[in-house]
């Protein structure tokens, strides 16, 4: 395991104290460079197995992504957790809702209880 990848357990490990949630473990994408470098999957969760997936590098250049992306990539998986999916019926089928108006409030009040926050507080614009 590299520096980044231990700072990001911490980060994680952090943000879930100052969220309040609890038994949530992650897990690091482990990717080489692709050829096409267009990944856009930064992150998923296990609702099930209550598993987070990051991905802590760029995809073209395999570089460490920046603290503030990842805070607000946790921010949104935990989110996940929540405030969970659920089906709808919409115009004569039955939907999956996982991205919605209410969870999107979620997400900004989580950013927002890590901006507050004396130590990760610093990693966003002011």
């Amino acid at each position: 395991m590299n520096h980044h990848e231990e700072l990001v357990h911490i980060l994680f490990d952090r943000i879930l104290e100052i969220l309040k949630v609890r038994n949530l473990n992650l897990k690091i994408m482990k990717r080489q460079g692709s050829k096409s470098n267009k990944r856009y999957i930064l992150g998923y969760i296990n609702l099930q197995k209550r598993i987070i997936v990051l991905d802590i590098y760029t995809p073209k250049t395999l570089k460490p992504k920046s603290l503030n992306g990842l805070i607000r990539t946790i921010c949104h998986e935990v989110a996940h957790l929540q405030k969970p999916p659920y089906r709808q019926f919409h115009r004569g089928k039955w939907i999956a809702r996982q991205h919605y108006p209410e969870f999107y409030k979620k997400v900004d009040k989580n950013i927002e209880k890590i901006k507050k926050d004396n130590i990760l507080g610093l990693h966003f614009r002011k």
